[in-house]
């Protein structure tokens, strides 16, 4: 991949650069531009303006025509967008490709939303006061929104930011993030292509500090982010009064193994969901509770599991685990590791530092729930496996965790899991399912430090637009 030179759009040039790296070869493979306050400040007043005199009027069968359009050109450009996910990101290239073709899934969903949703009637005549009113309820954008956007998904995140903000009829300012914004840059220019208007969507590349200026505008009606909790609460107290937001940040995701549970299928997605994407992802698998009477039977078919999966080169069909984003995020986890072992945690497999950013996918046995490894978000290649005899041990330890996002549970006995489901405090649980499985329609989001909001596209379009009630009097006395 030659350097590419990424531009700021539709606001002042300032030709200044920070460079993209990619975190497996080294090689810089991009530059992006980087906004200073006169851009940041073009950039609001496009999308106060273009909201103004576009967006806000569109119709939706516009909108739709101009997102299916988009997924169209992602499909066309599905190869390149996969590798440029594996090269700027270090996803492994099979999972990159399978990101893509979510995204398509996602857009097209989009479309296929701002079509269909719509706002009810409320009956009046329930008192006599009421009679010969009608009243109804319609949907309207919201208007200007920021999206501040994360590397881990490049493609698939901005759909589900920027997609669903021009489903409700809003502009968009659009922060990605700065190791992966040449897979935004791309989504971007499609939309262009598919006849938007230039100024629509801004893209900008800033620094953390002018971020804190920009989510202050009192402009803006909505931010919608991805990314740490303590940026993401950081944001709730410096946004103006009124703004709506949606926070997505991360989580210890517990998958806990009842005895009843079918080990054949539960190992190899417990594995997958705890090393996908080196377990750079907010729901990968950090915490396995497993049943003592099937404990060392699980772990013994887990290690053998884990170590099918190749570690390397995130371009190679072949590779199942890349690269961390930073050199600085491979020394956090080798250290966090460190200090669990010297807590007395056990390293049962794995954890080798292979060169190129590269962790070995690690399992780790006694573990304390008082562990940092056990309780803050690791976001890398590690899984912690607890036995436990009682049922309620996993559930008191996910409800006393700050962390509430997604998790699951394998189990043959549906009351052991139904009762699982009913009392852990997360917002979303998978049975018999990996903790990171998601379609991109069904609702998504965290609880407690784990975030703000329910995503998926539906809630996602719905939380960016508002709803408004109209009444008629509409009595008649004859003529």
């Amino acid at each position: 991949m030659k350097t590419l030179n990424i531009k700021i759009k539709h606001v002042s040039s300032t030709n200044q650069f920070q460079e993209v790296v990619s975190p497996y070869s080294g090689e810089v493979i991009a530059k992006m531009e980087l906004a200073d306050d006169k851009a940041i400040e073009q950039a609001l007043a496009n999308s106060v303006n273009y909201y103004n005199s576009i967006m806000k009027n569109m119709p939706a069968h516009k909108r739709a025509d101009i997102l299916n359009n988009v997924a169209k050109q992602i499909q066309e450009n599905h190869e390149d967008l996969s590798m440029t996910i594996a090269k700027e990101g270090g996803k492994p290239l099979t999972d990159a490709r399978a990101e893509v073709t979510r995204a398509i899934n996602t857009i097209e969903t989009c479309a296929m939303v701002a079509l269909t949703i719509h706002g009810e009637e409320i009956r009046m005549d329930r008192t006599a006061k009421g009679e010969n009113h009608t009243a109804f309820t319609i949907k309207q954008s919201i208007g200007p929104v920021l999206a501040i956007s994360a590397f881990n998904h490049p493609v698939n995140l901005i759909a589900h930011q920027l997609a669903t903000a021009f489903a409700a009829g809003n502009t968009v300012i659009l922060k990605p993030s700065s190791s992966t914004p040449i897979s935004a840059y791309k989504v971007v220019e499609f939309f262009e292509n598919a006849g938007l208007d230039s100024g629509v969507i801004s893209f900008l590349g800033i620094s953390n500090e002018q971020a804190d200026k920009l989510v202050s505008d009192k402009r803006l009606k909505f931010i919608t982010f991805i990314g740490s909790s303590r940026v993401g609460w950081g944001i709730r107290r410096k946004a103006h009064n009124g703004v709506r937001m949606a926070f997505e940040h991360g989580g210890t995701a517990v998958c806990t193994v009842d005895k009843s549970a079918n080990l054949d299928k539960a190992v190899p997605k417990i594995a997958k969901h705890a090393f996908y994407h080196a377990g750079q992802v907010c729901v990968s698998t950090q915490n396995v509770f497993v049943h003592a009477d099937i404990y060392d039977t699980f772990l013994e078919e887990l290690i053998v599991e884990t170590k099918k999966m190749k570690t390397g080169d995130p371009t190679d069909s072949a590779t199942e685990v890349g690269p961390l984003i930073r050199k600085s995020e491979v020394d956090r986890v080798i250290s966090w590791v460190n200090e669990a072992v010297s807590e007395g945690a056990k390293v049962e497999y794995g954890f080798e530092n292979i060169g190129n950013q590269c962790l070995t996918p690690t399992i780790i046995t006694n573990v304390s729930t008082k562990m940092k490894i056990f309780k803050d978000e690791v976001f890398g290649p590690t899984v912690n496996i607890l036995k436990y005899n009682d049922l309620q041990e996993p559930i008191d330890a996910i409800n006393n965790n700050e962390y509430c996002f997604q998790d699951s549970i394998f189990a043959q006995d549906i009351d052991v899991a139904m009762h699982y489901a009913r009392n852990i405090s997360t917002k979303a649980v998978m049975i018999n399912e990996g903790t990171a499985f998601r379609v991109d329609w069904m609702p998504f989001g965290g609880t407690a430090d784990s975030g703000l909001g329910f995503g998926g596209v539906k809630h996602s379009i719905e939380d960016m637009m508002d709803e408004k009630m109209i009444m008629i009097n509409s009595s008649y006395s004859g003529e």
